[in-house]
């Protein structure tokens, strides 16, 4: 696949992801199951987020109020919509990085063969050039000069 196809099916995977992304806050609001865990996630989201930023103002007791469920269930559904938004996103840096990793490792072994293969040759090469070397040199020389 070549680069640029796999930027444009990045870019249609990043497109088609948002309305699945709105989907999942749709679910967030019609199923029962899937709101709970909203509400409990955005809950304790609710609590870090607070105390992290109380222990950063430097109050220590605090008494955090939960969240109404119709927050939590927006807060919560927001969260899961972006983090797979997110997902979606990482996944596709993580292909095109291993992608890329792959065709620079074959690209090295590609020359690494060649080069293995040409010192092959020069050692060939010089054989023979011995081998040549030791015939003249062996070759009985002619009386006549001619």
């Amino acid at each position: 696949m070549s680069g640029l196809t796999l930027k444009f099916t990045s870019l249609l995977i990043r497109t088609v992801a948002k309305p699945i992304s709105n989907s999942i806050k749709a679910q967030a609001k019609e199923h029962e199951h899937f709101r709970r865990n909203c509400i409990r996630f955005a809950q304790m989201m609710h609590h870090a987020d607070l105390k992290m930023r109380m222990n950063l103002l430097g109050e220590k007791k605090i008494k955090i109020r939960p969240l109404n469920d119709n927050k939590a269930i927006e807060k919560g559904a927001n969260f899961l919509s972006e983090m797979f938004v997110f997902s979606v996103a990482g996944s596709l840096i993580f292909y095109e990085s291993y992608r890329s990793r792959k065709k620079t490792n074959l690209e090295k072994s590609n020359v690494q063969d060649d080069i293995t293969f040409l010192q092959d040759e020069i050692v060939a090469l010089q054989q023979e050039l011995e081998d040549v070397k030791s015939k003249l040199a062996n070759k009985p020389a002619d009386a006549s000069g001619k």
